[in-house]
Formats: structure tokens, C-alpha cells, sequence
């Protein structure tokens, strides 16, 4: 069917007259002062509003109507958009003769010849959505562009929704920028807007008040290199999927994929990811889901896989106001997967990793995970000041699996930071958590955290520490993969349970903390570690490098250790050397309290060894409470070594030992060997006590000291 010349219509019978026509045939053998009458009311009827509707096949058609002939307001019902495409793209559309308004190819159609500024459009008469056939985008696979950009341009103006139908709708061009609606397809396996340039740009921009869901945005980018190398690693072409700006922001049900860069971007405030999943994000700045200087934001059931740099970010530009953070951002049941071929590797500046939010406050992750990605699972820092002063970032039921360091946890910049980290995990790792705290006021509280070790590397630990602050951590378990004795046992060797390689100078606060074969944990804190206050409870370890100003123990099984307690060390309810060979040496200073302590050396030989070293303060008090000592004292000799460095050596009282309600049991034969060897002599040592216990084979306390003064029983 074709509307042809003078308003007729070719229907089945021939060529109907038009509206015009049989006006004027009414009007034959009327009186001239009649007809003008009549030709009135048929104008008030020729408007068009009430005419039957003018049936065309496609808006070539439509455009190609004798338009001088029609009247204001004439309805036009278009089969398809074109004859290839009945039942797409058509529609019904109205005649506005005095209309203006720019022709954009989908609303507004000008006739046939018409230039931009003649009066006249077919205007189609639409509800509350539009679609790309409207605009003639079929989503056949070819390009469909201009077609999508006049689309986007008249959905934002006239503020009304974009439905896609499934359909492959192809793009040569990048920049379909939507404002202020909804953008829906009927789901990311059956809709697909793809990108077949090669400049790089956004194809599909999400702003103000605006969302999308349902579809798959691919950027085509390149493809991999046979080989990768420092020439080819960042030399890929292509776009970004998707670009969410301004405020108010969402998208939903979306696949990104196939990035030169970041598969998507936030750059918002107010902004939500909900099930959208990205895939192949090539170059240097290769990121899944990329938020930059944007607040307020929920990213939840999202995942991001095949990546070369980070799989979520959170971060600002290096160009953004000194006062831009990205904040108050969440992250829930997330997934990243598989990061790989990272600039860091060829020479560039950037690492791999699941999670990293710098420059950024208040970002929490809920429920996330990371596997397999080349450096880190997890990574959260300072950089920029918050309002308040200090950034804060919390990791809650987190697993990161299959990397090399599972969660990297700091500040920056001289940013302080508040780190909240619960029930998470690291497995397949081989460093569980990096604390590197540069400042004093920087602060990590930590429980119920697990570890699982490669230990295939010599610097193989669950926590390694850098720097100050206060670190308090709690319910700790560890498991090794493949465990190395001799490398744990050797000082050289930051192969530990907590290691401060670089030297630690800040608090540190450990409870319950156990390996699940029930051998002992160890503890280095090694270079230049100082620390203001080291704490330990409710575990089983060994202490083999641990320097303080002070130290606490409670309820610990200790089997060997090296103590440096510089003020004060308090050991109570502890088991100490437990049948280990070598021996516990706890080198202190000032004040000592061992309160209802367990100190086994048998059969192992050990000794509690007690060196006093402080010249500024060289009189030190060494008190026992209930405490127990065994050893064979005749095999391996006496369970106490008192020493001084030779500047204190001759110094009176600068070491004086008092047992209160003590009990000590010599395993082997009876024997001269004095429960405590010492050099000095008093008043440079002293031993006092009362209420203590010893069996039929100990002699002395001390060679100047008869056990019998110090016993309430022999």
C-alpha cells in the first residue's frame, strides 16, 4: 500500500478519492454564497484531528506526502520504519503544519525535501517510551550510530525511557549520553549495544537521575598479544562500555566488557551497581568497575573478572581538588576474579589487585571476594583527609584467595586511618595481612581472621607489619600449606606467624591466636621494631625476637623466646619452655611480675634467662607469684641465669629476685646446682621470698643463697 498523488490512498479497490476532493465534488450545482458556506464547515473538518488516518507503509513513504495537501493535524499510521521492517519502528503520527522543531529522524519527521527551516513535521504521537526502531536501529548488526545518538538526544530532551529489544544494535561512534531517564533491554543475553571503532571514548553515558539495565556493553578492544612485553602491554584500542555521571545513578542487570580501560567508571554522587558483571578490562588503568572522586554509593552482587590492573576501585584523579575523597561507599557480595599481566610487571607503575580504595573514607566491603589475582587481594588506604581527620574502611566476612598478599592495609600521605576488619580470610596466600601504619594515630582493630599460607616463599607470614599505630587482633587461626621448621627457627628469615621485617614501632595486641596442627605460632619483629607495647593472651607460641618498652603475656603457652622488655613485663598464668630444646631467653629491664607461671625446662634443657642492661636505670625488681619451675638440674643446670651488662654488672640491687608461694621440682637426681646461677653477688644480687616449696633434690636457690631461708616446706 502507497499513499500516492493528491491525498489519495491506493487501497484494493483503485485509488480512492482524497479528503479534498470529495469536498469539492459536494459543493457541484451549488449557489456560489452556499458553497463558500459549505467550504467553512469542511475547513473546521479538514483540520485533520477527526479525518480517518492516512495508512503508509514506511516513513520514506510518510516523507514522500503531498504535504501542501494535507490538513493541519492529519494522522498518519505507519506500518514499519522501513518496508524491510514491518511492524518496527512504525507508528502513528500527526501533521503539524506551523511545526519547527528540529527533525530528528524518530519524533519529528520533515518531509521530503523540506529544509531545517520550513514549517511543517510529522510529529509521532508516542506514550512514555521510545525504542530504537523509532530511530531506525533495528539491531541487526549493522551500524546504527547516528541512529542511537538522534535516539539519546530526543529520549534526554522530551525525558522519556529507552527500551531496547533483544537485538544486536551495532555503533561506530561513542557518546550515547542519556539525562534524567531509564534505559532498559530485555536482558544482557539477549540485548547488545557493541562498539566497532577503534578511538577511545564512552559509548553509552549515564547521567543525572538516569539508569540502565537489562543489556550487555561491549568496547571491543583489541586483542591480546601472543606475548606479552614492556612494548605491548598498555597498546590496545577500543572504548568504555559505560560512563555513570552527575547524581542519581544506577545500573542494573548490565555485562561491560571488552575495555582498553575500565570497563566502567562512577563518577557520581548517589550512584548504585546492582548484578552488573564486567569482563576483560585491557591496558595500564585495565579495571572492572572504576569509582573515581564519587560518593554515596551501593555496589552490591557485582562481579568483575579478567582484568590487568584492579577489579573494583575506589580512588580520585590526580587532578581533583586536594579536598575530593570517594567516601560512604559500600560494596556487598562482590566477586573479583582473575587479575593478571599488570603494568608493575613490565616496568609501569600499576599492581594488581581485587579491591583498592585510596584517597577514600568510609568504604566498607561486605561478604567480598577476591581470587587469583597476580599481587593483592585487598587493599585500602588513606591519602586524602577526611573532614574529620582520620579515613576509616571496614572488611567484613572477606575472602581473598590465591594471590600473593591477601589484604595490604595502611595510610598515606600522613592521613591517619581507623581499619575495622572482621571474620575475614586470606587462603592460597603468601602474606595473609600487610599492615604498613605510618602514623602514630593510625589504628587497625582485628578478630576473628584466618589464615592459610603457601609458605613456599621465605617471607611467608600471616601479619606483616611496617610502621606505627595500634594494631589489636583477636580469634586468630593459621594453617600452613607446605611449613618449613628450619626457616621459622632462623632469625635471618622473615618466615613467621607475625613479622616486622622493616621495623614496627607502634602497639601491638594479639589474643587467641592458634595454628590448627596446634604447633606453636612465631613471632619476629625484627630491623628497626621498637615497639611502645606488645601484648599477647590466650595462645601458643614462640616469641623469638620481641622488643618493647612494655610487654604483657597472659595465659600463653611460650616455648622459647626473646623478650627485650625495656620498662616493664608482666607474664601471668603462662606456660614457659614447655619440652623444648632450646632455651627461653626473656632479656629485660626494670620491672619484672611472673604471676602463677609454669616455667617446664624439662626435658629440654632451657633456662629463663634474665640480663639487665639499663644503665640509666640499673636497679631492677624481679617478682615470682605461685609460680612453677621444673628441670633436671643436674643434666642441664640452673632454671635461672641472672646477668648484667658489664656497666650494671657492679651496680647494688641491680638485680633482685623475690618467690613468693613458688614450687620448685628438680626431675633428676639430687645435685649442688643452685636453682639460679648468677655471677654477682650481693648487695649487686639479692633473692628474697616466702611460702615456697622445693623437693628432697634441690640444694640451694642460689650459691649464695640456702634454699631453706626462702621455703615454708621442704
Amino acid at each position: 500500500m502507497n499513499l500516492l498523488q493528491g491525498g489519495a490512498f491506493l487501497g484494493v479497490a483503485g485509488v480512492l478519492p482524497g479528503h479534498a476532493d470529495g469536498q469539492r465534488a459536494s459543493q457541484r450545482g451549488m449557489s456560489s454564497e452556499e458553497a463558500t458556506r459549505q467550504e467553512g464547515k469542511h475547513d473546521d473538518a479538514a483540520s485533520g484531528y477527526d479525518a480517518p488516518p492516512i495508512q503508509v507503509d514506511s516513513i520514506d513513504a510518510m516523507r514522500r506526502l503531498e504535504t501542501a495537501r494535507l490538513a493541519d493535524g492529519q494522522r498518519v499510521e505507519v506500518t514499519g520504519y522501513y518496508l524491510t521492517t514491518q511492524g518496527l519502528g512504525g507508528g502513528s503520527f500527526q501533521w503539524a503544519a506551523h511545526s519547527r522543531q528540529p527533525a530528528d529522524g524518530g519524533l519529528s519527521i520533515a518531509a521530503d525535501g523540506a529544509s531545517d527551516e520550513a514549517e511543517g513535521r510529522f510529529v509521532r504521537r508516542v506514550g512514555s517510551t521510545l525504542t530504537p526502531a523509532m530511530f531506525g536501529a533495528m539491531g541487526d548488526g549493522s551500524d546504527q550510530y547516528h541512529a542511537l545518538a538522534r535516539l539519546a538526544k530526543a529520549a534526554t530532551d522530551r525525558r522519556l525511557a529507552v527500551t531496547f529489544p533483544a537485538g544486536d544494535y551495532a555503533t561506530s561512534g561513542t557518546g550515547l549520553a542519556f539525562s534524567g531517564i531509564a534505559v532498559s533491554g530485555a536482558g544482557p543475553a539477549h540485548t547488545t549495544l557493541r562498539y566497532t571503532g577503534h578511538e577511545l571514548g564512552s559509548l553509552v553515558e549515564i547521567h543525572d537521575g538516569a539508569s540502565i539495565e537489562g543489556m550487555t556493553l561491549d568496547g571491543n578492544v583489541s586483542a591480546d598479544p601472543g606475548t606479552w612485553t614492556p612494548r605491548n602491554y598498555d597498546a590496545f584500542t577500543g572504548c568504555l562500555p559505560l560512563d555513570l555521571r552527575g547524581r542519581d545513578v544506577a545500573a542494573r542487570d548490565i555485562v561491560c566488557r571488552r575495555s582498553p580501560v575500565a570497563c566502567l567508571r562512577v563518577e557520581a554522587r548517589g550512584f548504585k551497581l546492582e548484578n552488573v558483571r564486567t569482563e576483560h578490562a585491557r591496558g595500564n588503568f585495565g579495571d572492572g568497575i572504576f569509582i573515581v572522586d564519587s560518593h554515596d554509593g551501593l555496589v552490591e552482587r557485582c562481579e568483575a573478572r579478567d582484568f590487568t590492573r584492579i577489579g573494583f576501585v575506589t580512588d580520585t584523579y590526580g587532578e581533583s581538588p586536594a579536598f575530593m575523597l570517594s567516601e560512604r561507599i559500600d560494596f556487598i557480595d562482590c566477586l573479583a576474579e582473575h587479575g593478571h599481566h599488570a603494568s608493575v610487571d613490565y616496568g609501569d607503575a600499576e599492581y594488581n589487585a581485587g579491591y583498592w580504595a585510596e584517597n577514600s573514607h568510609q568504604v566498607t566491603f561486605s561478604r567480598c571476594r577476591s581470587r587469583n589475582t597476580t599481587h593483592h587481594g585487598f587493599v585500602a588506604t588513606t591519602g586524602r583527609e577526611p573532614t574529620l581527620g582520620s579515613g576509616h574502611f571496614t572488611l567484613r566476612d572477606c575472602l581473598a584467595e590465591d594471590t600473593e598478599v591477601g589484604y595490604l592495609l595502611s595510610d598515606l600521605h600522613d592521613v591517619p586511618v581507623r581499619h575495622t576488619v572482621t571474620h575475614c580470610q586470606a587462603r592460597g596466600v603468601n602474606k595473609g595481612f600487610c599492615i604498613e601504619m605510618t602514623l602514630d594515630a593510625s589504628r587497625l582493630d582485628g578478630q576473628h581472621l584466618a589464615t592459610r599460607l603457601r609458605g613456599e616463599k621465605a617471607s611467608g607470614s600471616s601479619y606483616a607489619l611496617e610502621g606505627a599505630g595500634t594494631i589489636e587482633l583477636a580469634r586468630l587461626e593459621e594453617v600452613w600449606q607446605t611449613f618449613d621448621a628450619t626457616r621459622q627457627a632462623h632469625l635471618g628469615t622473615t618466615y613467621a606467624s607475625v613479622v616486622a621485617a622493616g621495623g614496627f614501632k607502634g602497639r601491638l595486641h594479639l589474643r587467641h591466636f592458634a595454628r590448627q596442627d596446634t604447633t606453636p605460632i612465631s613471632i619476629k619483629l625484627l630491623g628497626q621494631s621498637h615497639l611502645s607495647a606488645f601484648s599477647l593472651a590466650d595462645s601458643h607460641a614462640e616469641l623469638s625476637h620481641v622488643p618493647a618498652e612494655s610487654v604483657e603475656l597472659h595465659d600463653c603457652h611460650i616455648e622459647a623466646g626473646w623478650i627485650k622488655a625495656f620498662d616493664a613485663l608482666e607474664v601471668a598464668q603462662c606456660r614457659l619452655g614447655d619440652g623444648t630444646p632450646r632455651f627461653d631467653l626473656f632479656e629485660t629491664a626494670r620491672r619484672h611480675r611472673y604471676h602463677q607461671c609454669r616455667f617446664d625446662f624439662t626435658p629440654g634443657g632451657g633456662q629463663l634467662y634474665l640480663h639487665n642492661v639499663d644503665k640509666q636505670n640499673a636497679r631492677r625488681l624481679v617478682r615470682f607469684e605461685g609460680c612453677h619451675f621444673r628441670k633436671d638440674l643436674a643434666r642441664h643446670g640452673s632454671m635461672i641465669t641472672l646477668d648484667a651488662a658489664p656497666a650494671v654488672f657492679h651496680v647494688a640491687e641491680s638485680n633482685t629476685l623475690t618467690f613468693s608461694d613458688c614450687r620448685f621440682d628438680n626431675t633428676g637426681a639430687r645435685t649442688d646446682t643452685p636453682v639460679v646461677h648468677t655471677d654477682q653477688r650481693p648487695p649487686q644480687a639479692s633473692l628474697t621470698g616466702q611460702d615456697n616449696r622445693k623437693n628432697a633434690t634441690i640444694g640451694a636457690l642460689a650459691a649464695f643463697a640456702p634454699a631453706t631461708d626462702f621455703m615454708a616446706e621442704s
